[in-house]
């Protein structure tokens, strides 16, 4: 709620890494036999709302990234549509693809300052991020889809490296920072249209 980029998504950033381990490791405690009363399914997608969705909303609404008068609609908007990808059963494909946006705002919202996105741009982007997590648009998930897994893999560490350097030091390397950073973007883009186009 200060608007502090760097802190904010530091914390985001670990919240990262802990929902990429945090199954792994429940399942090597065994803790749906020690926790029987507890959902673990539940609880992640719980915690995974908070922090890929409202911490983000948060940051975005304080930080004033919306044109004026128009940052409570979108931030709204974007609580509201994000609930349904995280209560939609057919969240993801058989080919481990997600189904529509899979709300990662805190994506969104560490890209936006990366490249210092205008208030206009973020709020259209944010509309037509929000109305396709409504679609069957198939959102490529780095870890799980077998197809090109290498390079997706080694784009996505260069757009995660590159988003939080230029968050960090944005004067350092900016211009191929953010070259590093339309390219990688780029090929998620083209990736994630052309996984669409395939049939299920």
């Amino acid at each position: 709620m200060r608007a502090d980029a760097p802190w904010t998504f530091f914390w985001l950033a670990i919240a990262f890494v802990v929902d990429g381990i945090d199954g792994p490791i429940a399942r090597k405690l065994d803790a749906a036999r020690t926790l029987p009363r507890i959902d673990g399914a539940a609880l992640d997608l719980v915690v995974d709302y908070l922090t890929y969705v409202v911490a983000p909303t948060a940051f975005l609404l304080s930080a004033g990234i919306y044109p004026a008068g128009t940052a409570h609609a979108l931030t709204a908007f974007i609580l509201v549509s994000s609930l349904y990808t995280f209560a939609r059963r057919d969240m993801k494909a058989e080919s481990a693809d997600f189904r529509g946006f899979p709300a990662v705002w805190n994506l969104v919202a560490a890209g936006f300052v990366a490249t210092a996105a205008t208030p206009w741009t973020a709020a259209a982007l944010t509309a037509i991020l929000g109305i396709l997590t409504f679609t069957s648009l198939k959102t490529v998930h780095p870890l799980r889809v077998v197809a090109l897994r290498p390079v997706t893999l080694a784009l996505a560490l260069v757009w995660l490296a590159a988003t939080g350097i230029l968050i960090a030091i944005p004067s350092w390397q900016r211009e191929a920072l953010l070259a590093a950073w339309w390219c990688a973007t780029a090929y998620f883009a083209v990736l994630c249209a052309w996984r669409s186009a395939m049939p299920d």
